[in-house]
């Protein structure tokens, strides 16, 4: 809208101005002897502009006997126009902005057309390693310089987009109009573009904010940043808690959501989705409150050696997904004749930014007590972990690193074997239901006297029966650089063919029971030999949690080998195992 003339803009006086000089533009150029244009359309856009004059001479007058008529009932000011609202000062003002405008723009195109580059010269410039004379300014940039001056001052003279809206409230009611319209539709894309476009003109439209948050859900924290400016904008409004309580809930931060949730409810009490929302979050809230977590194992091999181990664990959530504990454990390891101990003593900590991505490890030390009682060492020690998954059914990535101790037999402590070892897993689905999995591991086994290295490459192809049910078929191949007399079977070459099976069931109630079981054959090969006959290879690993109240639960562990090669720690060529630990975790 121009200052001067109401309901014309700085356009619409530049047409009407345009249109009037049409005349006098083709009389001069028939004056000229150039050639003349339609004088039918010169006629149609002078008659055009003189309906447009003459609509708005007639509106000023009528505005004028409005003003003068309603005087003795508003009581108005003495100084009222005799018989028409547009007066001399009017135009002039209109007229006058029209002729700044043009003005400026005429110079600055007469600054930019002068110093121009030519033809030859931008071809000059274009040509590789051709740099500027020292001392003179790149032409290409005083060119943007000038250009961008230019969109300052058209700034300056011409009102932005939300300027435009302030100005007319009704567009932006369009605005508004046109995403709830998408949004019925349910075209995302373009609805989450118009009400983004409503925010920037009016930040404070909480609709918009709302709407624009429910379409941002894949991105959980912008999500959650808008709902809580929603919350800011409407303090009343109960369904925003919810929908923030639900964000956290995403998040895995469940004491903040049941926080919002307790909010929603005190503004709207006994509301069923917000007892319901609550219901559902809090023991998950549980789960994540602090807890401790005792624990009792024990392992038993075919060579006669044994573990005990007794140790406990206690975590608490910092920072949002982020939970930090301690976790400490006494073991004793016997062959029947000789026993030797270990203490463990880690600070651990675990970061879950999303329920697709986790990254948790352990720092710590393991103190060595030999089976002679002569002497004890202290071995630094720790494990790191990161899984990453791009989506629900998309690649994913695994990464470990651990060091830690070889414990099976009395004779591996004393040789203070420990393992330094690196391993990835890499998951790629090739259809909905079918996968493949390449594994791949690095190891240092270091002990009093030498240091060995051990490498693992295996390929699987998973197939999902179900959602709870998966079958694969694996290859395994193990080799170490050299044989060893620390106490650990170390052969030139291990190889590994098997089947196996994973199941996974919960109830509602939360019981699980998670099932990994194999068999298949394998055949070693020692140094200085040559392959062996193939034999069995057996393996079992069952996970049973009960659950006793809400981030309370009692977990069982049971685990089975009869491998030669399977492990690390195996102490012979022939060697079979089985573990069973016990644990309750109980939430403060």
């Amino acid at each position: 809208m121009n200052a001067g003339l109401p309901g014309t803009g700085i356009g619409g006086i530049f047409y009407l101005a345009s249109a009037l000089a049409m005349p006098l533009r083709e009389a001069y150029r028939r004056a000229r002897g150039r050639k003349v244009g339609n004088w039918r359309v010169v006629a149609a856009q002078l008659a055009i502009a003189g309906g447009i004059l003459g609509a708005m001479w007639v509106t000023g007058w009528l505005l004028g006997l409005a003003l003068k008529a309603a005087r003795p009932i508003t009581g108005l000011g003495i100084s009222l126009p005799p018989g028409n609202v547009l007066r001399i000062a009017t135009v002039t003002l209109a007229l006058g902005t029209l002729a700044g405008v043009l003005a400026g723009v005429e110079l600055l195109r007469l600054w930019v057309g002068r110093r121009r580059p030519t033809r030859a010269g931008r071809q000059r410039a274009a040509l590789p390693g051709k740099a500027a004379p020292a001392g003179r300014a790149d032409p290409h940039v005083g060119h943007e310089r000038r250009r961008v001056a230019l969109l300052l001052l058209l700034g300056l003279l011409v009102p932005g987009p939300r300027g435009a809206l302030a100005q007319s409230p009704g567009r932006l009611a369009a605005l508004l109009a046109r995403a709830d319209s998408a949004w019925a539709a349910k075209a995302e894309s373009i609805a989450a573009r118009e009400y983004a476009a409503v925010l920037a003109a009016d930040p404070e439209n909480s609709h918009a904010t709302y709407r624009l948050a429910q379409l941002t859900r894949d991105d959980p924290a912008a999500a959650l940043r808008l709902f809580r400016r929603y919350v800011e904008l409407e303090p009343e409004d109960p369904w925003g808690y919810m929908a923030v309580a639900d964000a956290l809930a995403h998040a895995g931060r469940y004491t903040e959501a049941l926080h919002s949730y307790d909010d929603a409810l005190r503004l709207a009490p006994g509301e069923p989705e917000a007892v319901a929302g609550r219901a559902k979050v809090f023991p998950r809230a549980r789960a994540a409150a602090p807890a401790v977590t005792p624990l009792v194992s024990g392992t038993r091999d075919s060579d006669g050696n044994s573990t005990f181990r007794l140790g406990a664990s206690a975590e608490l959530q910092v920072l949002g997904p982020v939970r930090v504990g301690v976790e400490a454990s006494r073991d004793r390891v016997t062959d029947g004749v000789s026993t030797a101990g270990l203490a463990q003593l880690a600070l651990r900590a675990a970061w879950r930014p999303g329920r697709l991505a986790s990254v948790e490890g352990a720092l710590g030390g393991t103190r060595l007590e030999r089976s002679d009682s002569v002497s004890t060492t202290v071995v630094p020690t720790g494990r790191m972990r990161a899984r990453w998954r791009s989506s629900t059914h998309g690649p994913t990535v695994d990464l470990r690193a651990q060091r830690s101790v070889l414990a099976a037999s009395p004779l591996l402590v004393d040789n203070r074997v420990v393992r330094t070892e690196l391993r990835a897993v890499v998951e790629i689905p090739v259809a909905r239901a079918l996968k493949l999995r390449a594994l791949g591991r690095t190891a240092l086994l270091r002990d009093n006297a030498d240091l060995n290295h051990r490498s693992t490459l295996g390929g699987v192809l998973a197939v999902a029966l179900s959602p709870v049910i998966e079958l694969s078929g694996q290859v395994h191949e193990i080799r170490y650089s050299h044989a060893s007399t620390a106490g650990y079977f170390a052969p030139r070459l291990g190889q590994i063919v098997e089947a196996g099976s994973y199941v996974e069931l919960e109830t509602p109630s939360g019981w699980l029971l998670a099932l990994d079981v194999g068999a298949g054959a394998q055949r070693v090969a020692e140094f200085g030999g040559q392959p062996g006959a193939w034999s069995r290879a057996l393996r079992w690993y069952s996970l049973i949690t009960a659950p006793l109240a809400p981030g309370r639960a009692l977990q069982l562990e049971l685990e089975a080998e009869n491998s030669t090669i399977a492990r690390e720690a195996a102490t012979s060529g022939a060697w079979r195992y089985g573990s069973a630990a016990l644990s309750l975790r109980w939430a403060l």
